[in-house]
C-alpha cells in the first residue's frame, strides 16, 4: 500500500498527520508513507527526525490575505496541480489524507478527480476553507471536536478526535503521568510555550510578569520556557539575569512530553494539537489563545474545555501581564484549583484518534 499525507506548515496541522503515520507503521511495516509539504513549513525542519520521505510543492494561503497576495496564491496554485499530478503519476497512490490547511486542498481535489480514496483532518471547532471545500466535493472529514460533527450534518463526517504522537500518548498511560498529576507539593513548576513557532507576546507578557510575583513563590518557581527562535536570545538573557533560580530556555522542543510530565500547569496558545496533547495527559492549563487565528478558532477551541472547567482562559491583549501574574499567584496557593481542573479533564472521554484513522484508510485499501 502507498499512502500520501498531504499539508503541514505548522505542527497544529503536522503532527496530528505524524501520528497517524506511526500507527499505520506498526499496523502494516510494508505500508510506504510520503509527506506533501513546503519547504517553509515545520515539515522539512523535521522530517529526518521521524523518518519520512517529504515531496515539496509550492503553494502559498489564500485565505485572510491582501489582494495581491491572493493573486500570488492562485498562481502558486497552479503550480502545484502540476507538481501534484506529477506525484500521483509517479507514486500511484491508494490512499490521500489531508491535514488541513492549503497546502492539503490541491493534493485532495486531484486524488478526488483521479478517483483515489481520500480523507482530511479538520483539527478545528470551526472547519477551516479548505475542509469545506473539501467536504463539499465530498471528502470524508475525520473531525476533532463532537460539535464539528453536529455543525456539518450534511457532509461526511466521523469523530475521531484530534491524534497525537506516539511518545505523548505512550505518556499518557504511563505509571509517571499518574504520579505526576496526583502530587501535592508546595513548589510549583510551570511549562510555557506558544506552538512550534513561539509567541512573542506569550514570552513578553511572562518575563514582564516574573519580576513582580513574591519571594516565596520564585524561591519554589521551576519554569520551562520554550520561545520560539526569534525570541530565543532576548529571553535567555533575561532569564540568566537571575529573576528565579530554576528554569531552562530553548527555542524548540523535540521532546516535548518530557515537559509535559514535568511540569504541574502549562501556559499555552490553544491550538486544536496542543488542546489534544493536554486533554489525553490530564494536564491543567491556563490557555492564551493566539488573537489573530482565523475565524479565532483557538479562542472557540479553548472555549469548549473552558465551560467544561477544564483550563483557565485569559485574552491576549494589553492585561496580559496582569493577569497571568494573578493567576499563578492563585494557583500557588490554591492547588486545590489544579486538583479541580485535574479532575474535570479526567471526565472526558479520550479517543486512541490514530488508531481509528489508521484503521479506516488500511479497510479502505484492502477492500
Amino acid at each position: 500500500m502507498k499512502l500520501i499525507i498531504a499539508g503541514g506548515g505548522t505542527g497544529g496541522h503536522l503532527f496530528p498527520g505524524i501520528a497517524v503515520y506511526e500507527k499505520l507503521k506498526k499496523m502494516d511495516e510494508t505500508i510506504k508513507v510520503y509527506f506533501i509539504g513546503t519547504e517553509r513549513g515545520i515539515e522539512n525542519k523535521i522530517k529526518d527526525d521521524y523518518g519520512f520521505e517529504l515531496l515539496t510543492v509550492n503553494v502559498r494561503g489564500f485565505s485572510g490575505k491582501s489582494f495581491m497576495d491572493k493573486l500570488n496564491s492562485l498562481k502558486s496554485m497552479l503550480s502545484a496541480i502540476k507538481a501534484v499530478n506529477y506525484i500521483y503519476g509517479k507514486i500511484k497512490p491508494d490512499y490521500v489524507l489531508g491535514l488541513g490547511g492549503y497546502v492539503s486542498l490541491i493534493p485532495l481535489i486531484a486524488a478526488r478527480i483521479k478517483k483515489i480514496d481520500c480523507g482530511v483532518m479538520e483539527q478545528n471547532v470551526s472547519a477551516g476553507l479548505s475542509n469545506k471545500i473539501a467536504a463539499l466535493l465530498g471528502i470524508t472529514l475525520f473531525v476533532s471536536f463532537e460539535e464539528t460533527k453536529k455543525a456539518m450534518r450534511r457532509s461526511k463526517v466521523i469523530w475521531t478526535g484530534n491524534p497525537v504522537r506516539e511518545k505523548i500518548f505512550e505518556c499518557a498511560v504511563s505509571e509517571s503521568a499518574k504520579k505526576k498529576q496526583l502530587t501535592g507539593e508546595k513548589k510549583l513548576s510551570i511549562f510555557i510555550f506558544g506552538g512550534s513557532q513561539g509567541a512573542s507576546s506569550l514570552n513578553t507578557a511572562f518575563i514582564k510578569l516574573l519580576p513582580l510575583l513574591d519571594e516565596e513563590i520564585k524561591n519554589n518557581l521551576t519554569v520551562y520556557h520554550q520561545t520560539g527562535e526569534r525570541d530565543f536570545e532576548s529571553v535567555k538573557n533575561f532569564y540568566d539575569a537571575g529573576i528565579i533560580s530554576n528554569y531552562e530556555v530553548f527555542s524548540f522542543i523535540r521532546d516535548i512530553e518530557r515537559y509535559y510530565l514535568l511540569s504541574d500547569i502549562i501556559i499555552s496558545r490553544a491550538g486544536a494539537g496542543t488542546l489534544s496533547e493536554l486533554v489525553l495527559l490530564r494536564k491543567p492549563a491556563v490557555l492564551v489563545p493566539y488573537p489573530h487565528a482565523a475565524k479565532n478558532h483557538q479562542e472557540k477551541n479553548a472555549s469548549v474545555f473552558y465551560k467544561k472547567g477544564c483550563f483557565e482562559m485569559i485574552k491576549d491583549d494589553e492585561n496580559l501581564p496582569k493577569e497571568l501574574l494573578q493567576t499563578i499567584s492563585k494557583i500557588f496557593y490554591n492547588k486545590a484549583l489544579l486538583k479541580y481542573m485535574y479532575e474535570n479533564l479526567s471526565r472526558l472521554e479520550i479517543k486512541d484518534s490514530a488508531s481509528d484513522i489508521a484503521k479506516i484508510i488500511l479497510n479502505k485499501t484492502n477492500k
